[in-house]
């Protein structure tokens, strides 16, 4: 997002694949996988990399009713995106370009379980689960990579729809998948076209695409409200990146019915409403960082109180943590599906990256 240009940071054979942004406006990528995805392994728990990893992962939990984090989960690389099941028992996360699930709590809490989709593809941190709890989406990089990405037309970022454990999975369209609508029926994402990056919303047979914006800025991390009335998403046509939200059939002509929701400052990124639409967060970059595939320290988790889907009155953005993390962490939402928690993900050098 921002302005960037997709780039391989390391050599793909050893090395993990960053997408960063120099001039690409709103590249939706959240793509952080090794290059040996597609031989990804299949034991219950990941195998080391043939690479050290950089970070170990916490993926933390905020309780918006006592205003307490805890940690549900630590694993040695980088697990993203956490989204919650329906029945809350679980927590659905990529790792290494595959998805797995983990407990929540209970006696086996931590296990990690990967969800085998049956297709090659390397996984990104661009997944989430249907309201009914029966079916998941992610987008995953499918086909030849090129050596040198030069623009998002270079990636096929391919949006696959399955079952909740992995089964049925088919390709439906292209998109940076983000979003279910409360119907089950379809799904919201990002994708590039004619220079820029805009919200949309397709079938889940891949039929009756519906373009939702149109303005020349970039917009990123669709989702719904849970009544299925509005989209919420981030966008840098303020100047700099805040939530926004549009109806959810399009913000109009020339987008005269987006709303802007957040008002902070800091780039503020994957605005993630509650399903009782009393409360959204997001993921706040510093204000010098635009683009979101930066990872580093000063990293914020924000909380602001809505009423009638906006902030509710004198209500302003809350920090509930800062922390060293960024791309990755909560690009996609991680409610707890009472609304009375949400995860993310928080990064932590290994011992060799520290040092540096």
């Amino acid at each position: 997002m921002g302005r960037r240009l997709a780039c391989f940071k390391e050599d793909l054979e050893v090395k993990s694949l960053r997408c960063l942004s120099a001039f690409v406006p709103g590249l939706c990528l959240g793509i952080l996988f090794s290059a040996n995805l597609l031989n990804a392994q299949t034991a219950a728990q990941p195998a080391a990399a043939a690479q050290r990893a950089k970070y170990r992962t916490h993926i933390m939990v905020y309780d918006v009713r006592t205003g307490t984090t805890k940690t549900i989960f630590t694993g040695e690389g980088e697990f993203h995106a956490p989204n919650w099941t329906v029945d809350g028992k679980y927590i659905y996360t990529d790792h290494d370009g595959v998805l797995y699930r983990i407990p929540a709590k209970g006696e086996k809490s931590g296990v990690v379980v990967r969800i085998e989709l049956g297709v090659k593809m390397m996984g990104t941190n661009d997944h989430a689960l249907s309201w009914d709890g029966k079916q998941l989406a992610i987008t995953g990089i499918t086909g030849p990579l090129p050596k040198t990405i030069r623009s998002a037309a270079d990636i096929h970022n391919s949006l696959f729809i399955a079952n909740i454990d992995g089964s049925n999975t088919r390709e439906v369209h292209l998109g940076w998948l983000h979003g279910w609508a409360p119907d089950n029926q379809h799904v919201v994402y990002t994708q590039y076209n004619k220079d820029n990056f805009d919200i949309y919303r397709i079938n889940l047979d891949g039929s009756g695409e519906l373009q939702l914006t149109t303005n020349k800025a970039a917009d990123d991390g669709p989702e719904y409200s849970a009544d299925g009335k509005w989209i919420y998403f981030c966008s840098d046509r303020s100047g700099k990146w805040d939530g926004w939200r549009i109806p959810a059939e399009g913000a109009g002509a020339d987008d005269k019915l987006a709303e802007r929701v957040t008002h902070g400052d800091a780039q503020e990124w994957f605005p993630h409403i509650s399903p009782d639409g009393k409360w959204l967060y997001v993921i706040a970059y510093p204000i010098d960082h635009p683009d979101h595939s930066y990872i580093g320290d000063g990293i914020k988790i924000k909380l602001l109180k809505l009423e009638n889907g906006v902030a509710a009155k004198g209500a302003e953005l809350k920090t509930v943590a800062t922390f060293f993390g960024g791309q990755g962490s909560a690009n996609t939402g991680g409610w707890a599906p009472d609304s009375k928690k949400f995860a993310w993900s928080v990064y932590e050098k290994l011992p060799d990256e520290a040092a540096k």
